[in-house]
C-alpha cells in the first residue's frame, strides 16, 4: 500500500499536470501573440501615417497574467482582451469619439487581411471592438485614454451605456498579481533556465508558472464545470484571481497552495455597510462584487463553490490508492482531462467503466517510441506549429492545429521554427499510438527528415484514430542542440 507521503506526492503530481494540460497549447498562444502584435503593428504604423501619437497596444486580463485555461469543448471558443490606449487627453475626445475611431482603424486592419484565409471580423460590443477568427478564437479590443487623476498605468475606458469615463488598470493589476508570487516566479525561472542551460533572461515569463497561477486555474476549471449550467451566477475570474492572490502565502507544493487559498479566501471578501466588498488592489474604490448587491444569490452561490472545492479537496487527499485520488477528481475535471493528465505525471489511473475507450493511450502504448539517437544539450530553442490542410501538400490552411479534433483523411502541416545557427540538421520524431495504428501494423516511433530543402517541414496525414505527437529535433555537430516539445494531434 502507497504511504501517505507518496499519495501527497502522487495528488500533488496530478494537480500539477491536470494544470499543465488546461494551459492553452503553445502553438495557439503563439498564433494569438503573432496576432495581436500584428495589429498592433498595424495601429502604431496608421496613427503615425496620421500625424498622431503611437499609441500602444497590450494584453490584459487572463492572457497578460498567465491564468488562461484552455476551453472545456473543442466548440468553445478562446478569447484574449486587448487594450487599444490613444495618447489623448480626456478634454480633446469624447467616449463615443474614441470608440468610434477606434473602430474605424479596425475596419481599415480587416480590410488589410480581406484576402487572408484567416481575415476576421469586426463587431461592436458594450465596452470594447471584437475580432472573431474562423478559428475558435476572437480578440476583444478595448479602446482607452491615459487617466490623468489615475496613476502611472491608469486609463480611461469606454462604456457605450454609461456617461462617465470609466477607470481600469490592468497593468498596475498585473504588477500586483505578479509581486504576490514574486519568490516562486523568480526561484521556477532560474530554475528552468538552468534546466535549459539558457540565460534566465532568454526564458519568457509566460514560460514559468507558479503555484498561486496553476491553482487559479484549476479553480477556473472547477468553477466552469460546476456552473455550466448556470452561467449567469457564475463565479467572476477577476474575483477568483484577486481572492486566490490576496490568499497566497508562497507555497511550493501545489496541494498545500490550493488548501490553503481556498480556506483564506472569505478572509478578504469584505462588508461595507452591509454590501459585499472585493476592491481592486490597485483601486480600492473599485468593488469586483459590485453585482452580488443587486444579485445575492451570486455571494450565496461563490460561498457554497467555495466549500464544494474545499470538500473535492479534501476528498482526493483521503484516497488510499492513485486510483480513489483519480476517482475523487474525475467528476471535478472529467475522463479526458484526467486521462491527458495522468499520462503527462507518468501516473497510470483506472478509467472510468464507462469511457475506457474514450480515454487517452496510457504510457504503455509509447513503449515504440524511441529515445534520441544523439547526446542531447538543449542550448537552443525550437518550437513547431502545426496547420490543418484538405489533404497533404495542399497548400491552403483550413485552421491552426489545437487540441480540436481532426477528421481522418486530412493533411497535417508542421514547421520547425529555431534560434540554432546555421548549418543543422532537423529529424522528425511522429509517434503514434492507439487501436487503430496497432492493429494497422503501422506503430511510428522513429526519426525522419522534413520534406523542404532544409527540413523544416514535414507533411503528415490523419490516418488513424487516436492521440498522437510530433517532435522536430535540431541536430548540429552530431549533438541534439534543441528540441521543441511534442505537438499533439488528436485523430478523430
Amino acid at each position: 500500500m502507497p504511504t501517505t507521503i507518496q499519495l501527497n506526492r502522487d495528488l500533488n503530481g496530478l494537480l500539477n499536470a491536470i494544470a499543465e494540460t488546461l494551459d492553452i497549447p503553445d502553438e495557439l498562444f503563439e498564433d494569438a501573440v503573432e496576432k495581436y502584435q500584428e495589429l498592433g503593428a498595424f495601429l502604431i504604423e496608421h496613427d503615425d501615417a496620421q500625424g498622431r501619437r503611437e499609441p500602444e497596444v497590450y494584453a490584459q486580463g487572463s492572457f497578460r497574467l498567465g491564468t488562461m485555461i484552455r476551453a472545456i469543448t473543442d466548440n468553445d471558443e478562446y478569447d484574449i482582451d486587448l487594450v487599444y490606449e490613444r495618447d489623448l487627453q480626456k478634454e480633446s475626445t469624447t467616449q463615443h469619439d474614441l470608440k468610434a475611431e477606434a473602430g474605424a482603424n479596425l475596419r481599415q486592419y480587416v480590410r488589410s487581411k480581406k484576402t487572408e484565409d484567416d481575415a476576421p471580423e469586426l463587431s461592436e460590443k458594450q465596452r470594447c471592438w471584437r475580432l472573431q477568427y474562423p478559428t475558435p478564437f476572437h480578440m476583444d479590443v478595448l479602446p482607452a485614454i491615459p487617466d490623468p487623476d489615475g496613476g502611472p498605468s491608469s486609463i480611461l475606458i469606454t462604456d457605450k451605456d454609461l456617461r462617465l469615463w470609466q477607470h481600469s488598470n490592468p497593468i498596475g493589476y498585473a504588477e500586483w498579481f505578479k509581486q504576490r508570487m514574486l519568490i516562486r516566479f523568480m526561484q521556477k525561472r532560474a530554475a528552468l533556465a538552468a534546466s535549459i542551460q539558457a540565460s534566465i533572461e532568454d526564458v519568457p515569463e509566460w514560460r514559468v508558472k507558479t503555484p498561486l497561477q496553476r491553482a487559479v486555474q484549476i479553480l477556473k476549471r472547477h468553477r466552469d464545470i460546476n456552473f455550466q449550467q448556470d452561467e449567469d451566477d457564475k463565479p467572476a475570474s477577476i474575483i477568483i484571481t484577486t481572492l486566490a492572490g490576496h490568499a497566497y502565502e508562497n507555497q511550493d507544493d501545489l496541494q498545500e497552495a490550493l488548501v490553503a487559498i481556498v480556506d483564506r479566501m472569505p478572509k478578504f471578501i469584505q462588508r461595507r455597510d452591509g454590501v459585499y466588498w472585493v476592491p481592486n488592489p490597485v483601486n480600492l474604490e473599485e468593488n469586483f462584487a459590485d453585482r452580488w448587491a443587486e444579485h445575492p444569490q451570486r455571494a450565496t452561490k461563490f460561498f457554497n463553490w467555495l466549500a464544494r472545492v474545499r470538500a473535492d479537496l479534501e476528498t482526493a487527499a483521503r484516497g488510499m490508492s492513485l486510483d480513489d485520488v483519480a476517482a475523487a477528481l474525475r467528476p471535478i475535471f472529467g475522463e479526458s482531462l484526467l486521462s491527458e493528465a495522468s499520462a503527462r505525471s507518468g501516473a497510470i489511473v483506472a478509467a472510468s467503466s464507462s469511457s475506457r475507450e474514450l480515454a487517452v493511450p496510457k504510457l504503455a502504448d509509447y513503449r515504440h517510441c524511441q529515445a534520441p539517437q544523439w547526446p542531447v544539450r538543449a542550448y537552443f530553442k525550437a518550437a513547431v506549429k502545426g496547420t490543418v490542410h484538405k489533404e497533404p501538400l495542399q497548400q491552403r490552411r483550413l485552421w491552426n492545429l489545437t487540441s480540436r479534433p481532426v477528421p481522418k483523411q486530412f493533411g497535417l502541416r508542421f514547421e520547425v521554427t529555431t534560434n540554432v545557427p546555421q548549418p543543422y540538421e532537423v529529424r522528425w520524431q511522429v509517434v503514434n499510438t492507439g487501436r487503430a495504428a496497432l492493429d494497422a501494423g503501422s506503430l511510428r516511433g522513429g526519426f525522419e527528415s522534413g520534406q523542404s530543402t532544409d527540413g523544416r517541414v514535414r507533411w503528415e496525414s490523419t490516418l488513424y484514430r487516436g492521440t498522437h505527437w510530433i517532435e522536430a529535433f535540431i541536430i548540429k555537430d552530431g549533438t541534439c542542440v534543441a528540441r521543441s516539445g511534442r505537438t499533439y494531434v488528436r485523430i478523430a
